[in-house]
């Protein structure tokens, strides 16, 4: 069943046309379960997926309350195609630019430890998300253009043109030693430095934070936001975190600058 859906998944990140429902008619030939069964299954693939940061199958929405042995089979599948941990090259619209749509509230941390068996602990540790995502500047550009898409037509619709065309793309244009990859506004005018952070995976992904960006944020933190992007090669969502930091993230030093005595 696990093979299926990676066929799946390839077949959908290269753009190829393929039938979900002839699928499952074709796994309940030789696995005997029922329909509903068979797609339950395949949502925990999904899930999975999920904890990994990467893209899954859209249709096939996570679902949580998975075997290790499942864990097991996915890791295995990973190993032949380990391209897809990473996004597909296309660069079509995660959603319609819509605050409903978008915008939810930060996660909450109740329950979430409970889906962590040691097999998906192993897992993320091993293929590392936060690492993935630091180090994939196309997903990083691709999260902040659409950051900065949303921004301009937030404040078109309303009604403040003048403040659209003023949010400026700052990591691009100006390079990233800011802190922050857009000035953008509210619509009192009240500007916000957005420290955009994109990811495939779920909304509780860990992420990377320079140094810069910890200062920055405390030394401007009537204005900075860090804005989370999530699911962004299936349906996009957003949240922000807004200084103190510390308040709303678990902040674990993992790398050091070291030098001789």
């Amino acid at each position: 069943m696990v093979d299926s859906y990676f066929r799946m998944l390839t077949s959908e990140r290269e753009g190829i046309a393929y039938s979900k429902a002839q699928n499952r008619r074709q796994l309940m030939t030789f696995v005997r379960r029922s329909e509903a069964s068979i797609e339950r299954k395949l949502q925990n693939i999904s899930a999975v997926l999920d904890m990994l940061g990467a893209q899954w199958i859209n249709g096939y929405k996570p679902l949580a309350h998975y075997q290790d042995a499942l864990v097991a089979a996915v890791e295995r599948n990973i190993g032949k195609t380990p391209d897809v941990l990473y996004p597909a090259s296309n660069d079509t619209r995660p959603l319609m630019l819509n605050d409903d749509a978008l915008f939810v509230a930060p996660p909450s941390i109740a329950g979430f430890e409970k889906t962590l068996t040691p097999a998906v602990r192993r897992l993320v540790g091993k293929f590392d998300p936060a690492e993935r995502d630091a180090r994939n500047r196309q997903l990083g550009k691709a999260g902040e253009k659409f950051v900065m898409d949303f921004e301009r037509d937030r404040l078109r619709r309303s009604g403040r043109e003048d403040l659209a065309n003023d949010v400026r793309w700052v990591s691009d244009l100006d390079g990233d030693g800011y802190g922050y990859d857009i000035r953008s506004f509210e619509t009192d005018g009240q500007e916000r430095l957005l420290e955009i952070k994109t990811t495939c995976g779920h909304e509780r992904t860990a992420c990377w934070l320079t140094r810069r960006e910890v200062d920055v944020a405390a030394e401007r933190s009537d204005s900075y936001r860090i804005r989370r992007v999530f699911h962004f090669r299936n349906r996009a969502q957003m949240f922000e975190i807004a200084p103190p930091l510390e308040h709303a993230l678990c902040m674990t030093p993992n790398t050091y600058s070291a030098e001789p005595r």
